[in-house]
């Protein structure tokens, strides 16, 4: 009938114009017990209310949170706002609309009951997160006073407010780190920078830097912070001629300065000039109020938002300094290993001389061009997010920044179908209420609702699009026609070969493996110096206890040796082992644990000498009566406990050589000096390898040293270290130099792009998961009615015992050729992201509004770490594992799928453009399956069945129900993924496997993944995608009928705030093809 066009589809009631001509069809189950269309229709998907907000974090201060409410014209406004109070760091102002606390969406509640939330809030001490009515640009009007500067303003084109004193006059009017600056009294200050902006203040003009002392800072960045910290206390020490307290003197000062400050309310005289301000407010909130009837009969709300990234140029800043600072290190190893080298002879070592310089100085470009590139971003204020480009351009900055990047929140709450009162806030009835004058009993008057936050990202394929910048000329990628820009053409799984990319990698992990191998060694080492030093500890007089291994510690040399006095007046130090009967017998301490009592030893490394310190002050050891082959006496011998315990520590030590030495005759090794051996070395592979002839007589010399000549064991020991160290020097150089062979230094430019663009968007929508779950506000495992506190529990001990997985969801096409090779691009990248551990700290204080978390990176491209900094109340709802230091493991997966079929495509192409897409899939399946066995593992070991049968059947239930959805997910997916073409063309194969996205989704979702969903541009195909995964959880957990998923998708495809992403990019198509669904 629809072919025939009798009757036209529509998804949504609004296409369709003639009322009278409207129909709607219901399955016969959905019809039972109605009689009518109006009560039908009540169930529909409805649009609420639009938002333009602010997310606000106000933290709880001694009598209230700084601020008060009112109820005006049906809305809740602010009233008032406390002066230097946490509410006005953070931005709130006076008369603004408050949509929502802690995601309770009280502009539907009634006033009192907004009260109730307030204070129920405030007697848990917990921070109040709020989403506050705001505008894209204001016009801030701040008094012109000449006694002192109140704000920091930096930056050009345009300037930015880079802090704002607390309490000041500019945070009462609403300026705030972060604005950026467009008029100054009318005159456009876009282009211009922050000087032409300051001259406008007569504080400036004739004080200048004077009053910047005057108030404590609330800045836009921690790293803005932090600098600022460092510049004043450097600036103040030098004023006081380096004086070590005035740094604290100063501090103090601000901290006495604040209250002052705050207490009093904003007076402005009338004769008091007003300079006008136009700011743009950065980092603003896109939301949409949906209501629905739920399955159950329950009204339920959805608040929709899209939220840029916070942090997310910082971030991208700190990974190319990381970065720097590994090229940094090898490029000066290099230089040093090469400068040391004899001279060039022969044409192959001319001309491998010639590649390596070549290589390095290319390297040295990068590292240039990176730390500029982090200094800009670092200074990158708006956008807050990079919009698509679309055509090949010269590589900048924004390039390592992830495009089109949205983290899409869905938060849903509804009433809880229990009676019980204040469950859902955690209401502490036994606190006194005096403080806020609360009646308990009124407290407990809410009724409770559940409260939920989905999140997902939205980005556009991380991508390549750069002209590489060589020598002054641009050498293009894209658009020329001469030779090379074929194989430019495509993606890195093409470009690297998977034996280069393996033999890389193999230097890389050997030569980290080689430094931790070294330092390991010299914490044995560390121990032995310690055993040795309690068995030759000095005493004074004549017979001495043995010390306790309790009290011992290594001899300082620094303190007791250096100092003349003491040498003097303490006199000659003895060395005197008097063995009892006791000692002479087991001491009872088992081996092994005496071992690992030193293994957290944090003495100085160097102090292999310290024994033999100690001997030289001995006027009997040290002279010439005793011979070396003189039978000591018997106060002399290592008694037979320490030599057990000291042998039990040399066989930790000379296993950890013969470990070095079987790593220096690997395979790896051995290639590396075949790829160098025209270098110019003073040693050939044969010479290296006999190197290990001199550890094994060290070895036996040390073992002889036990038995008859004590005193020089720990010379010997030195000696032994010493060699190792040399050996492994020079297979180390040896790697560098075929590591710098090996290293393709264009490639490597497009792979840390990559690498960064997909790194800082999981970081971002990991730590959106994150915040969820400590606000007990993430949950899925909806369908099963747990609760949103005990699924976000569970979710972080399960990823602090398997690792968190990272789901990424690609729409890129094959056909297309810039998609196929973004696909080849990720494909390699994702691998790499593996290699990423993410560590959590607390932080002490935060001099930034409105910042949750924020980062640091260290480490290698090999071994890079991501710091979290956490304030104390986030932090201590981590896992014990995470606040004790322990990383967490990253597992990535992606899983891709063309939204168009390949008919028409002839049989060999439609197989070779399939190929690449089912080979990704089939290794992510395989590692989603690897991930839920371990989860699977972990419930199961977890639950602790009860004895009560009844209640064990209801645990095992609870196990067992969603293991078994996971199974069948899983047998879907693996029938997706192993469907072949068939001979008539690749159209009914694509079809089956269309189901392949949102069935990944579902599995990934369960298994508590973070997801990101990615197309050509991060616009068309992924806001879409989004769409319909929304509606399907809202399906799923929280009772949405099944008739209105494809009413609710389209509502918020077309009227949701992802619309907003399309505005943000104007002139930019999406490459979407053309038979692909709309």
């Amino acid at each position: 009938v629809c072919i025939s066009y009798i009757l036209f589809p529509v998804l949504e009631k609004s296409e369709f114009k003639d009322e009278s001509l409207y129909f709607r069809f219901y399955a016969d189950e959905e019809m039972e017990g109605t009689s009518s269309k109006s009560k039908q229709l009540r169930n529909d998907f409805k649009l609420v209310e639009n938002i333009l907000g602010k997310s606000l974090l106000i933290l709880p201060e001694e009598d209230d949170y700084g601020f008060d409410m009112e109820e005006k014209n049906k809305a809740i406004v602010v009233k008032s706002v406390r002066r230097g109070s946490s509410a006005e760091m953070a931005g709130l102002q006076m008369g603004r609309k408050i949509y929502s606390i802690n995601e309770d969406l009280i502009f539907l509640r009634p006033f009192s009951e907004v009260e109730a939330i307030l204070n129920q809030s405030f007697c848990s001490r917990r921070p109040l997160r709020l989403l506050v009515a705001t505008k894209s640009k204001e016009i801030i009007k701040i008094p012109d006073c000449p006694e002192a500067l109140c704000f920091q303003i930096r930056g050009a084109a345009p300037p930015y407010v880079h802090a704002v004193g607390r309490g000041s006059d500019a945070a009462a009017v609403g300026l705030h780190p972060g604005q950026c600056i467009l008029k100054v009294n009318g005159n456009n200050a876009t282009h211009g920078n922050y000087m032409e902006v300051l001259e406008h203040f007569t504080a400036y003009r004739t004080r200048q830097q004077e009053a910047l002392g005057l108030y404590q800072w609330v800045y836009r960045t921690h790293e803005d912070a932090e600098e600022d910290r460092v510049q004043q206390a450097a600036s103040t020490a030098y004023l006081n001629g380096s004086h070590p307290g005035s740094s604290k003197e100063d501090s103090s000062l601000e901290g006495a300065q604040t209250p002052q400050t705050t207490s009093s309310p904003l007076i402005i005289g009338e004769e008091t000039p007003l300079i006008s301000l136009t700011v743009d407010n950065t980092h603003l909130e896109h939301g949409v109020v949906y209501e629905y009837v739920s399955s159950a009969g329950i009204k339920s709300f959805v608040l929709e938002k899209i939220v840029e990234p916070k942090g997310c140029f910082n971030l991208t800043a700190k990974i190319l300094e990381a970065f720097a600072a590994e090229d940094n290190h090898f490029v000066r190893n290099c230089k040093r290993l090469i400068s040391l080298s004899s001279a060039v002879a022969t044409m192959p070592q001319y001309e491998f001389r010639q590649i390596c310089d070549t290589k390095l100085e290319s390297i040295s470009r990068r590292l240039t061009n990176y730390q500029e590139f982090a200094d800009e971003l670092k200074t990158k204020v708006s956008p807050a997010f990079k919009q698509a480009i679309m055509e090949p351009h010269s590589l900048n900055s924004m390039d390592f920044c992830p495009t089109n990047c949205h983290v899409n929140l869905m938060e849903v709450s509804y009433p809880k179908n229990t009676t019980s009162a204040g469950r859902s806030f955690s209401i502490r009835i036994g606190r006194k209420p005096s403080i806020i004058g609360l009646d308990p009993e009124q407290v407990g008057t809410l009724n409770p609702v559940s409260y939920t936050q989905h999140c997902i990202t939205t980005m556009a394929a991380p991508s390549w699009r750069c002209l590489t910048l060589e020598d002054g000329d641009l050498d293009g990628s894209f658009g020329q026609q001469n030779g090379g820009t074929i194989l430019e053409e495509r993606g890195l799984s093409f470009l690297l070969k998977q034996e280069d990319r393996e033999i890389q990698d193999s230097y890389l992990h050997l030569f980290n493996k080689l430094d931790i191998a070294v330092k390991e060694m010299k914490q044995y080492v560390i121990q032995i110096n310690k055993l040795l030093s309690t068995i030759t500890e000095p005493t004074e007089g004549g017979a001495c206890e043995p010390p306790s291994t309790e009290e011992t510690s290594p001899p300082s040399l620094g303190t007791e040796e250096s100092d003349p006095d003491k040498a003097e007046h303490g006199g000659i130090k003895k060395v005197c082992f008097k063995v009892s009967e006791e000692d002479q017998e087991d001491s009872g301490h088992d081996t092994m644990s005496f071992r690992d009592s030193y293994s957290e030893c944090n003495s100085n490394r160097d102090s292999v000498l310290s024994y033999t310190s100690v001997r030289s002050n001995s006027s009997y050891l040290g002279s010439d009566e005793m011979g070396s082959g003189d039978e000591l006496p018997n106060d002399m011998r290592i008694p037979l406990d320490k030599q057990d315990k000291l042998h039990g520590c040399l066989e930790h030590l000379f296993n950890q050589v013969d470990a070095i030495n079987a790593l220096l005759k690997g395979p790896v090794i051995t290639k590396a000096f075949e790829e160098t051996k025209h270098f110019p070395m003073d040693h050939s592979l044969q010479e290296f390898k006999q190197k290990e002839e001199t550890t094994v007589r060290c070895r036996n010399n040390i073992q002889a040293s036990i038995q008859e000549d004590p005193w020089n064991l720990p010379l010997r020991i030195k000696n032994l270290v010493e060699i190792i160290q040399k050996h492994v020097e020079d297979g180390k150089n040896q790697l560098l130099l075929a590591l710098l062979k090996c290293t393709d230094t264009e490639l490597q430019l497009r792979r840390d792009s990559i690498f960064c663009q997909s790194l800082v968007a999981a970081i971002c929508t990991f730590s959106e998961q994150l915040l969820a779950a400590l606000n007990y506000r993430y949950n899925n495992n909806g369908e099963y009615e747990e609760s949103s506190r005990d699924a976000s529990r569970k979710w972080l001990e399960q990823i602090a015992a398997t690792g968190v997985l990272l789901n990424y969801q690609s729409l890129l096409s094959p056909t297309v050729k810039e998609e196929r090779t973004m696909l080849e691009d990720i494909q390699v990248t994702l691998t790499e992201l593996d290699k990423v551990a993410f560590y959590f700290k607390q932080l002490d204080e935060s001099l930034v509004a409105n910042t949750h978390v924020f980062y640091h990176i260290e480490g290698s491209r090999q071994a890079l770490k991501v710091i979290f900094y956490l304030d104390s109340y986030y932090f201590s709802k981590l896992p014990s594992r995470f606040q004790n230091g322990g990383s967490l493991k990253l597992h990535t997966v992606l899983f891709t799928k063309a939204l168009e079929s390949m008919e028409g495509q002839s049989q060999a192409a439609g197989s070779s453009l399939e190929e690449l897409p089912q080979q990704i899939n089939g290794i992510s399946l395989e590692k989603v399956q690897q991930y839920y066995r371990k989860l699977r593992t972990f419930y199961l070991e977890r639950s602790n069945l009860p004895t009560d049968s009844n209640t064990t059947a209801v645990k095992i239930d609870q196990l067992i129900r969603p293991i078994n959805a996971m199974d069948e997910l899983c047998r879907l997916m693996k029938s997706f993924i192993n469907t072949k073409p068939t001979q008539s063309g690749y159209s009914s194969g694509n079809t089956s496997g269309a189901g392949l996205l949102p069935i990944s989704s579902e599995l990934c979702y369960r298994l508590g993944a973070c997801q990101i969903t990615m197309c050509g541009t991060g616009m068309q195909r992924s806001t879409l995608s989004v769409s319909l995964e929304q509606a399907a959880i809202l399906a799923r957990s929280h009772g949405l009928l099944p008739k209105c998923i494809m009413q609710a998708t389209d509502i918020m495809r077309k009227q949701g705030p992802r619309v907003e992403i399309s505005a943000k990019n104007l002139k930019v198509m999406d490459q979407m093809p053309q038979c692909a669904p709309r």
